[in-house]
């Protein structure tokens, strides 16, 4: 042990190497707090900084001339500087102390200085240093308290905020020697003198100057992050899904149509086109708003319909698609629950009806060939309905939906183009 300590530098090379580097990561964390955009609780948490260097400072210019000066601020310094520390998380996470808390905690501290006069008239270094270690055990479990609660409410932030209870835990296991060592009183002149305790608490407050502005900095960066996810997760539903329905918007059945046709089983699925009837009758009739509750109506009616695998959306106005891509008599069941939901007037679940047309679609077939195919299917069951003044039944019969000959018609041409796309 005594070459261990012999190997160490002196006490004043060691304070002065201190007080230096945390200077220079306080002038890193005011510059940031002035240039930069930081959440709330930067700016606290660089104050705190400087709060903690000054104390350092006064606590090592102490003389025996200066000691009651030394006490008072550097004690002082050091304790509102640990306080801003826990306003700076509080203010992160939203816990903004009211007035009140605040207010209380400033007597405190104005009293905890005025104690501390006292023990220093006596000349009580242990009853000074287990006052002030008792401020800053208290914090420090304040501190960790609050993270707990952040982990528990904000589990994306998990790691950010275990990295910052990693530092602060080790800052006091570091210091935990030197509490030992002061705290029975029986070697008071210990506390300045060149040793194992002295080194780690001084090692401590570099540890926590250092690790616990990058810490907080990573606690910054992850919000950061998560948030631009959250805005990107908004914007991509703002470009592919419907706000007045939440089903895709055009952008957003095209994307996904491309998808199935490049993921795709090979087996042939069903794109399905409608549209309202008489919409714009119920628009200047009835309002808008009763409009926007059919469209809504409609959506809801066809996302019962459809399966997971499947792919529905709104195309525009009153206009819907549904791609039906399950296995055929699945298929069918679907085209016949809206053959029978959709085919009814005012008298039906809806409470209006809706035109609709189908064809077969297969995997790098194109979307606008099969949409006007569905269109041309749509507008002459509706014309054929309007002719008849009476619901129309749009469901074809299985064997022609699924027949071999309407197969083999249409997978030839859509064959050459399979070829073409991945030659």
């Amino acid at each position: 042990m005594e070459n261990v300590l012999s190997a160490l530098p002196n006490m004043t090379l060691l304070i002065a190497t201190l007080w230096t580097v945390t200077s220079l990561v306080s002038l890193f964390t005011l510059g940031i707090a002035r240039f930069r955009p930081m959440y709330p609780g930067w700016r606290t948490w660089s104050l705190g900084h400087a709060a903690l260097v000054l104390g350092l400072l006064a606590g090592a210019l102490r003389t025996p001339q200066t000691l009651m000066l030394s006490i008072l601020f550097g004690n002082g310094l050091v304790m509102v500087g640990t306080g801003l520390f826990v306003s700076a998380f509080q203010r992160f996470s939203g816990e903004i102390p009211s007035r009140k808390v605040v207010t209380m905690h400033i007597i405190s501290v104005v009293a905890l200085l005025l104690v501390l006069v006292g023990f220093t008239v006596e000349d009580n270094l242990t009853a000074r240093f287990l006052l002030a270690s008792g401020y800053l055990v208290v914090q420090s479990m304040t501190l960790m308290h609050l993270f707990v609660r952040q982990i528990l409410r904000h589990p994306h932030l998990r790691s950010a905020y275990l990295f910052n209870c990693a530092v602060l835990v080790s800052v006091q296991v570091l210091s935990l020697p030197r509490m030992l060592m002061l705290a029975p009183g029986k070697h008071p002149e210990a506390a300045f003198a060149m040793n194992v305790p002295n080194v780690l608490m001084y090692l401590s407050v570099l540890l926590f100057s250092i690790g616990g502005t990058f810490a907080f900095l990573v606690l910054h960066d992850d919000r950061r992050k998560q948030e631009v996810e959250q805005l990107h997760q908004a914007m991509t539903a703002l470009a592919y899904n419907d706000p007045l329905t939440s089903l895709l918007n055009r952008r957003g059945i095209w994307e996904q149509f491309e998808q199935w046709s490049h993921t795709g089983t090979g087996a042939p699925a069903v794109l399905i086109v409608m549209d309202v009837d008489d919409f714009k009758t119920i628009n200047d009739q009835q309002g808008h708003a009763v409009g926007d509750q059919c469209l809504k109506k409609l959506g809801a009616l066809l996302q019962d319909i459809a399966h997971p695998s499947d792919m529905i959306g709104r195309l525009g106005g009153d206009e819907f698609a549904l791609l039906l891509s399950g296995p055929p008599s699945q298929i069918n069941q679907q085209l016949k629950q809206l053959s029978l939901s959709l085919g009814q007037r005012s008298e039906g679940s809806l409470g209006f009806s809706v035109s609709f047309g189908h064809t077969e679609v297969e995997c790098f077939e194109s979307l606008d060939e099969a949409m006007n195919r569905a269109d041309e299917v749509m507008y002459r069951n509706k014309a054929a309905r309007n002719a008849l003044k009476s619901p129309a039944i749009y469901l074809l019969p299985e064997a022609h939906l699924w027949s071999k000959t309407n197969l083999e018609r249409r997978r030839k041409p859509v064959a050459r183009q399979r070829d073409r796309q991945l030659t």
